[in-house]
């Protein structure tokens, strides 16, 4: 690959770099303060978003440097992680702690409840201690540096090359690949694991979709769409997942502290309905949800969503491969005609005089 083609794919991929780091920069001051929880999720998009980006564009970076940084943010993405699963879990109990809630289930949500926001405030502990470090080591501001220099002096420079379509091309294709080898496992409900991972799989193809969305103009919109509605049913799947894989821990951890609090457990009783009770409604979202998702995958291999999206990515590569047969055939004629035009004048030019004579 040529230093100008290479620099044409940086520059590209320095520009969504660096705006996800203009997020975490933007956000930081936010998510350390916990009254506002959009900004723990902001940056925390942000943060896989930039490892996407970093990873296909690993080769623009400084290796050991990129090192580095991939694991400060996967750091950041980690204890982000941790304070934004709990907002949702809290969030889910405050939208189900309501008027109409039966009395006798509110002593459970309540223990919940208190739980929850006892590690949430722990979670923040490490929120506040892992931010403060980076906003003290200056570490978004030495990649914000990084990547303004990488997409610098790009005037005149045209970014959307053939080169960056194929590596364009190369990397939809092995995250839809990916992402479709767990088709098969996701017909059985009970494929807990496979159901998560095809989750994990479908944001690293969903990131690389927003990624290389610009050179296909708006072709790539609906596929963003239908990526973020999958995973919005897995992800409830896999949260209620983790609540019916919790909540019997959780009941068993209540017991041993009001055991060695009280010297038996029969306040446990008053806690069980509440709990119980939502593990009923996590299991009903979760068979629900399940079921729609598979109605809406259904929907989606009938109409061929997949197949439709690979000629989308391949036309640009299709083109570039046709411009260049086109030019290899111009250029063939053009030698032929320049043999032709030396035999003519090879045919017309005088002849020596025969040495005989």
């Amino acid at each position: 690959m040529s230093k100008k083609v290479q620099k044409t794919i940086c520059i590209f991929g320095a520009n969504f770099m660096l705006e996800q780091v203009n997020v975490l920069e933007n956000d930081l001051a936010g998510a350390l303060d916990p009254k506002d929880i959009e900004h723990i999720h902001r940056m925390r998009v942000a943060s896989r978003r930039l490892r996407s980006a970093m990873d296909h564009f690993r080769e623009c970076l400084p290796k050991k440097k990129s090192v580095t940084w991939q694991d400060d943010i996967r750091r950041v993405t980690k204890t982000l992680g941790r304070a934004r699963d709990l907002d949702i879990q809290i969030e889910t109990l405050n939208l189900l702690y309501d008027e109409d809630l039966d009395e006798k289930l509110k002593p459970g949500y309540r223990r919940l409840l208190l739980r929850l926001k006892q590690r949430r405030t722990k979670a923040q502990d490490k929120v506040t201690k892992t931010l403060t470090r980076y906003q003290d080591e200056g570490i978004f501001n030495i990649l914000q540096h990084q990547f303004e220099d990488m997409a610098a002096n790009k005037e005149g420079l045209y970014l959307f090359t053939p080169s960056l379509y194929q590596k364009a091309y190369a990397a939809v294709n092995q995250h839809l690949d990916d992402f479709l080898s767990y088709q098969t496992a996701i017909q059985k409900p009970e494929n807990i694991e496979a159901l998560h991972a095809m989750r994990i799989a479908g944001k690293h193809f969903r990131y690389t979709l927003e990624i290389f969305a610009p050179i296909y103009k708006q072709a790539l919109l609906p596929y963003i769409q239908i990526m973020k509605d999958i995973q919005d049913q897995l992800g409830a799947i896999h949260d209620a997942d983790v609540w019916i894989a919790w909540l019997p821990k959780f009941i068993e951890e209540e017991r041993e502290r009001i055991e060695d609090y009280f010297g038996n457990a029969g306040p446990l009783k008053r806690l069980l309905p509440g709990i119980q009770h939502l593990v009923a409604i996590q299991q009903n979202i979760r068979n629900e949800t399940y079921q729609a998702f598979l109605s809406e995958w259904d929907i989606l291999q009938r109409e061929q969503a997949w197949e439709n999206l690979r000629n989308i990515i391949s036309a640009p590569v299709n083109v570039e491969a046709a411009l260049q047969h086109l030019a290899a055939q111009q250029a063939s004629q053009g030698e032929n005609l320049q043999q032709a035009h030396l035999s003519v004048e090879e045919r017309d030019a005088p002849q020596p005089p025969d040495s005989t004579s």
